[in-house]
């Protein structure tokens, strides 16, 4: 795949597939301001647009939804196939959040150092959120939290996701507010800031 020609991410299958996985990272790129786009390609041209040599090479990451049948048919059509990474078709959902995290961080998988395509946090008037650190009635297990946020309830989720993969633990959310298990603080919000939010701390 090419390391030059743009922040393209494309999505191949065989069953229609790729098309729920464009749209799901569509959705997730824009809440975070990223500035990639997402294209689905098909092994079946009755299903979807075809996919070709050209599209392989013009890719920064290729993604298969399938994996056995499917990389067996790509690497027996597209000999320039081999640098795509095969998902689970029914964990998309957690993959493209996987994938979300991997790009805010910088890296795309098997990458050793931060890649030279590091989106840049979103153009927009900061916005100050406040993070915090709650033990009252949780029997001594506090938790992380995140409020005052400008999203909407899906953006709001969707931030969750990434903040617990990026500290590597569990959470929640609860009345718009975010719980990430754990004292992350620190980690939190600086993930934060990488997202171009200004970051108020509250409470001990």
């Amino acid at each position: 795949m090419s390391q030059t020609s743009g922040r393209i991410v494309l999505f191949i299958g065989a069953d229609g597939a790729e098309q729920a996985a464009v749209e799901r990272f569509a959705s997730v790129a824009r809440t975070f301001g990223l500035d990639w786009s997402a294209e689905p390609r098909s092994l079946v041209a009755e299903v979807g647009t075809p996919l070709t040599a050209a599209d392989l090479d013009r890719a920064t990451i290729a993604v298969g939804i399938g994996q056995d049948q499917l990389a067996h048919l790509l690497s027996g059509r597209y000999p320039n196939s081999s640098g795509v990474e095969y998902w689970k078709p029914e964990a998309v959902e957690r993959e493209v959040m996987n994938l979300i995290a991997r790009l805010l961080g910088g890296k795309r998988s098997g990458d050793d150092e931060p890649s030279p395509a590091t989106p840049k946090p979103p153009a927009r008037k900061a916005a100050t959120v406040r993070v915090g650190r709650e033990t009252a009635g949780r029997r001594g297990k506090g938790v992380t939290t995140v409020w005052d946020l400008p999203l909407d309830e899906a953006g709001v989720r969707d931030l969750a996701a990434v903040l617990k993969q990026r500290c590597g633990t569990g959470g929640t959310v609860k009345d718009g507010k975010i719980e990430i298990q754990g004292d992350h603080r620190d980690r939190v919000a600086a993930e934060l800031e990488k997202l171009g939010y200004k970051v108020k701390r509250s409470g001990g």
